[in-house]
């Protein structure tokens, strides 16, 4: 049984990957920002391995206060889900305030959850750090519009590649993930795969992760996405 801390768990992705892994029978932590309001996540803690955790994770202070409660507690795996999107049409429908946000988001706090927690991924015997990218992201798929989100997504793969690297030396395992186009709030209605699809191939992927993967990019399917 791995212990398995989820960011942005409440919902879409994140609420899935929750399921998956509890009916796997792994230990779950699932953070989110308002705890209260947060029923599907505190539903499935009926009964389950699930603590709900309050944790923002733009805030250090928040991401810190939840590292200390669990310090001394092994993580075998973090994964960071918890994300921001705006949809811009063009370079010139862009609002710098929010992709600010975005980057804070998505590009920022993964690294901010990464270094809080890594003394308990250290307690691992195999410990592994996901973090949900996407394959607008890849420089090589580049295309027109959203470019906040793009461009954070791209910078969060550079980030984890780098972290990868610095991590090896102490058996991390480190890997950027595409989840899909998923039919979530952020994903919209018209996306092709259904969360718990794209939850269930990312918790099969993470799975099997070991260091040999460190410092790659994936699809929820396995294969391996261009940057």
């Amino acid at each position: 049984m791995d212990t398995i801390l989820v960011t942005g768990a409440n919902r879409g992705i994140g609420l899935e990957l929750v399921r998956c892994f509890l009916a796997a029978g792994h230990r779950v932590i699932g953070g989110c920002r308002e705890p209260s309001s947060a029923d599907a996540l505190a539903g499935l803690a009926e009964g389950n391995s699930l603590t709900v955790c309050a944790l923002d994770v733009t805030d250090a202070d928040s991401v810190s206060r939840l590292a200390s409660e669990l310090n001394g507690q092994c993580i075998d795996v973090v994964v960071n889900n918890a994300g921001f999107m705006v949809r811009e049409s063009s370079v010139d429908d862009v609002d710098y305030e929010a992709w600010a946000t975005t980057f804070q988001v998505n590009s920022m706090a993964p690294l901010r959850v990464a270094t809080a927690f890594k003394s308990q991924l250290q307690l691992s015997q195999r410990p592994r750090l996901v973090t949900v990218s996407s394959q607008m992201g890849s420089i090589t798929r580049a295309s027109a519009g959203c470019v906040s989100y793009r461009s954070s997504k791209a910078a969060v793969n550079m980030v984890m590649a780098t972290l990868a690297q610095e991590w090896r030396d102490d058996g991390i395992t480190v890997c950027s993930v595409h989840p899909g186009w998923v039919r979530t709030d952020m994903g919209g209605g018209e996306a092709d795969l259904a969360p718990e699809k794209s939850a269930g191939d990312l918790a099969r992927l993470i799975e099997g992760l070991d260091t040999s993967n460190t410092g790659q990019f994936f699809n929820h399917d396995g294969s391996a996405m261009p940057w």
